[in-house]
């Protein structure tokens, strides 16, 4: 997420930066939606890497993910009718249309390489070494500040955050598979049959529903912004708010994967719990400080490097985003509960409910004349995630009620 930051940030210094900063925003949008069956992946291969066989195999399933939306990626990103599909969406003028259909195609190339990344960074999380994939950020933050530097030389506008993203996340996965290496050598050839691609995608296909509903979160929210009064400033203030809340909220998105990962007996499951309680009121607290005039400044001004007009403009949607980082932990620890327990099915249910909150807070926001995009955006994300965590823990409680409990009292043979 600190990726994002930098990038809109160097975005935002250039000359003329709100058609920039909105080409990038809405083709980021959309690319993180056709992306996110693959960005599944990474929650598929922590549950099921067991030896080499099984990475074999999983290679193989996220390459098949991978070939299920690569064609329509490439078909918006090269045919006419892609130029006209981010007009007609997103309300932006042709050629900001075409400067987020050429970022489109260059991040067509980013989705196969986060295949072996995830696969990389789930052994890594699976012998309990997560502290690499902390020192592979540094190595793609320290890329992207020489990548950026040298792009300036052969490109302008906003094509020039899609190539740093593509290249910074080429540089994190070199580093990923080589530091994977060794941990692949030693895991054993064959432990267990490897899992069935019948079974990968049954446990795996309301996970990428969960993934496709939340990137389309944002892209719904873009609809909408695209429709007010002022559209281009309108996705200019969502995007830069959504890349600090990104970063500053980050952390949040990880409680999936340590739940995923550390949770086996009912005793996890409390301890899980709390920590995300401690979570909610960390972070919570980290929003609050943007209604401290010199840390919102900071982030703003110093920062991101915005003008005065788009600094106030954000002021109110970053001021209320404590709200967000609360809806954001109900939402990640649900999640993370019952991916740990395989009941998955519940998290496609309330993928729907996300779109649909976002549908109703970008209608209301046309309907009673809205003008601040940053507010309307920031409102539709907390709204979206506050839906899913309901739907989420009424599907907990009624799996865990009675005699047929979620998690077991103890290890399966513990004494």
């Amino acid at each position: 997420m600190i990726s994002h930051v930098v990038i809109n940030a160097f975005l935002a210094r250039m000359e003329n930066p709100e058609p920039v900063l909105a080409a990038y925003g809405v083709s980021f949008g959309v690319q993180v939606v056709l992306s996110a069956p693959v960005w599944a992946c990474s929650i598929v291969f922590l549950s099921f890497i067991k030896d080499r066989a099984s990475m074999h195999r999983l290679v193989v399933f996220g390459a098949q993910v991978w070939a299920m939306t690569a064609w329509i990626w490439l078909f918006v990103a090269i045919a006419p009718v892609g130029q006209q599909f981010f007009q007609m969406a997103f309300g932006i003028s042709e050629s900001v249309a075409r400067a987020a259909q050429y970022c489109l195609l260059v991040g067509a190339a980013i989705t196969p390489i986060t295949i072996f990344r995830s696969l990389a960074y789930g052994l890594l999380m699976v012998r309990r070494k997560p502290l690499w994939v902390t020192v592979g950020t540094v190595v793609r933050l320290v890329a992207l500040a020489g990548i950026l530097s040298v792009l300036t030389q052969w490109f302008e506008g906003a094509v020039v955050g899609a190539y740093a993203l593509l290249a910074c996340i080429a540089v994190e996965t070199v580093f990923a598979v080589l530091i994977a290496a060794p941990h692949y050598l030693r895991a054993e050839r064959r432990v267990q049959p490897p899992p069935g691609y019948r079974e990968l995608w049954r446990f795996s296909w309301p996970v990428m529903v969960m993934q496709v509903a939340e990137s389309g979160v944002a892209l719904a929210a873009h609809f909408f912004l695209g429709r007010l009064p002022n559209p281009v400033t309108a996705l200019a203030g969502f995007t830069v708010v959504d890349s600090i809340t990104r970063l500053i909220m980050s952390p949040l998105r990880n409680l999936i994967h340590t739940t995923q990962t550390l949770v086996h007996v009912r005793t996890d499951a409390r301890v899980i719990i709390v920590f995300a309680i401690h979570m909610a009121i960390l972070f919570s607290g980290i929003a609050l400080l943007f209604n401290v005039d010199v840390v919102r400044n900071f982030a703003s001004r110093d920062v991101m490097g915005l003008n005065q007009d788009m600094a106030e403009y954000i002021q109110l949607a970053l001021q209320v985003s404590f709200m967000l980082a609360l809806c954001m932990t109900a939402a990640a620890i649900t999640r993370g509960l019952l991916i740990a327990s395989k009941n998955t099915g519940a998290i496609a249910v309330s993928s729907v409910a996300r779109v649909a909150a976002v549908v109703l807070v970008g209608a209301a926001a046309l309907l009673f004349g809205a003008e601040n995009g940053a507010m309307v955006g920031l409102i539709a994300l907390t709204t979206a995630f506050a839906a899913e965590s309901a739907v989420l823990g009424v599907r907990l409680w009624q799996l865990d009620r009675g005699d047929h409990k979620l998690f077991a009292v103890r290890e399966p043979g513990a004494d």
